[in-house]
């Protein structure tokens, strides 16, 4: 198999680097000072196997000292403007792509590499070999430790009566778990619903705020829509992959403009060939077009990615690895990415409210319990669905946020944890109800927004900002999705929810081709999109 490009100038770097005498980048950066490139922004092209911009790879080739014939030959390899890719082997001054990783002066699992082609899918799945049952782990240590002399080894009995008694009660209470799956299983997400809240696993969100009324209109083409809002988040996430965490001065370095999808996201993609999550869930709903949460949480944690956020990878270990039920694997943060994976949900829920937002609750709570998290999801999944069914020029952008704001108000804590303090905590429904219709009336520029919703992790600045740029431009896709893109921070989930807004408005006809010509999964997205849609309209 012919390697990827990236591979290829990234080998290239890193031996010159080992040639050059290096043993590290940062040393090499910091002997740099007229470089003008952050260290990020070489660690991306070194180590993560990003291809920059031309003017920034002339800079890093440069101060490498590469030849003129060699910055000719690695250029033409990746642009195409100078030779042709198959002449690069016939210079003996440069190592063949098969040479890849030889002589790396890091190790290739250094934290900052980023899906490198040659890396297998099993290193970037969890485990899903099952765990051995507590009861066999008992009996197991007290079958070999018979032969250990008591006298001289108390500390290590004293260890073992420990572990015993954990083993014990981790049999007891699998045996309470097996005894409540008969009443979860009964089919009803309303018994879903009250076992959770019953278990404090999620706020009792269902009885509070307005309702939204969802009709399928007639005139609207729901086909292109549908198809729109999948391919649309799809195209937001592969942008926000590679710019996730980076500056926008970072992002201009590498990529400039940002105005199609970077081929790097094709390479990382081809390194982890299986489904993504949203095509994950999505295929875990068709079948039968119910949420069985079971069946969906193990559909997730399968296709976890390296770099996912700490919560979504903390469930996929909970629930394959450490065995734990779905009602449990969840975790306590109020990150922004259950947010994306509801929109397959959105979706087949399209036409009844009431049952979209009880079951995005539940789909967000089987990888995050924390009420910001879900509150977040549902905002960003009835605003999903409220989009499928405005006609085109009708959106008013200014009510369309407020709108929203009742929806989730009550779900997340409106206090500090201190309430003789009285202070106000930021929360999704006062960021939708105020800031974001304050920012879109005096039309603020997208770096104005940023700094007063933030981009981070958190579901209460990634939502709000996610809806502020795909409001401020809501026809235009590259001037909705790619500015959440580009500034860094949490772009992944960002792009990905300001795509699927956008797709789900203008519909897959109006999303540039040239942001879809290389998006891998386009087709299944595509097939998944109109089996949603089928769905959608017999539940409607």
């Amino acid at each position: 198999m012919e390697s990827q490009p990236g591979t290829i100038l990234s080998t290239l770097l890193k031996k010159r680097l080992k040639t050059l005498g290096y043993p590290s980048l940062r040393k090499f950066h910091a002997d740099r000072p007229g470089l003008g490139l952050s260290y990020e922004v070489l660690r991306q092209v070194v180590y993560g196997g990003h291809i920059p911009r031309p003017e920034t790879l002339f800079r890093i080739l440069g101060s490498m000292q590469f030849s003129s014939s060699q910055v000719r030959k690695i250029c033409g390899m990746h642009y195409g403007d100078y030779l042709p890719i198959s002449s690069v082997a016939t210079d003996a001054s440069l190592p063949y792509p098969a040479q890849a990783g030889a002589g790396n002066p890091e190790s290739p699992t250094d934290p900052g590499t980023s899906y490198p082609a040659e890396r297998s899918r099993q290193e970037n799945e969890p485990s899903s070999a099952p765990l051995e049952e507590p009861g066999e782990i008992l009996s197991r240590l007290r079958a070999s430790l018979q032969r250990i002399p008591v006298s001289g080894n108390e500390d290590f009995w004293e260890m073992v009566e420990s572990l015993a008694r954990i083993a014990e009660q981790k049999v007891r209470r699998s045996a309470g778990r097996q005894a409540e799956q008969p009443l979860l299983f009964a089919g009803e997400p309303e018994a879903i619903y009250q076992f959770l809240v019953r278990k404090n696993r999620i706020p009792p969100f269902l009885s509070r705020g307005e309702n939204l009324t969802f009709d399928f209109v007639d005139g609207i083409d729901y086909r292109d829509r549908f198809r729109g809002a999948l391919l649309g988040s799809a195209v937001g996430e592969a942008l926000g992959t590679v710019t996730q965490g980076l500056t926008p001065r970072d992002v201009q370095e590498l990529f400039g403009e940002l105005d199609s999808l970077p081929v790097v996201a094709t390479a990382r993609r081809a390194a982890a060939p299986h489904d993504s999550l949203l095509l994950s869930v999505a295929r875990s709903l068709l079948p039968d077009g119910l949420l069985d949460p079971e069946r969906t949480a193990n559909a997730i944690a399968r296709a976890g990615r390296r770099d996912d956020p700490p919560g979504l990878a903390v469930f996929a270990r909970n629930l394959l690895e450490r065995g734990l039920p779905w009602h449990e694997a969840g975790e306590n943060a109020p990150e922004s990415m259950p947010a994306v994976l509801v929109l397959p949900l959105a979706l087949l829920r399209a036409g009844n409210f009431r049952r979209l937002k009880l079951e995005a609750g539940i789909l967000v709570s089987l990888t995050h319990t924390h009420p910001t998290a879900i509150a977040g999801a549902i905002a960003q999944a009835c605003a999903v669905a409220r989009i499928l069914h405005t006609p085109a020029t009708s959106l008013d952008v200014i009510s369309f946020p407020r709108a929203l704001s009742p929806v989730v108000a009550g779900i997340e804590p409106e206090r500090g944890t201190r309430p003789r303090i009285g202070r106000s905590v930021t929360t999704v429904g006062r960021k939708l109800g105020a800031e974001v219709p304050a920012l879109l009336l005096r039309r603020a520029p997208v770096q104005e927004m940023q700094e007063t919703l933030g981009n981070g992790t958190a579901a209460h600045e990634g939502i709000p900002f996610a809806l502020g740029c795909f409001l401020r431009s809501p026809g235009e896709f590259a001037e909705a999705v790619v500015p959440a893109a580009r500034h860094g921070g949490d772009a992944r989930a960002v792009a990905a929810m300001a795509g699927a807004l956008c797709g789900a408005y203008i519909g897959e006809s109006g999303i540039p081709e040239r942001f879809l010509a290389r998006l891998p999964g386009r087709r299944e997205l595509g097939e998944a999109a109109e089996g949603l849609l089928a769905l959608a309209r017999r539940d409607g």
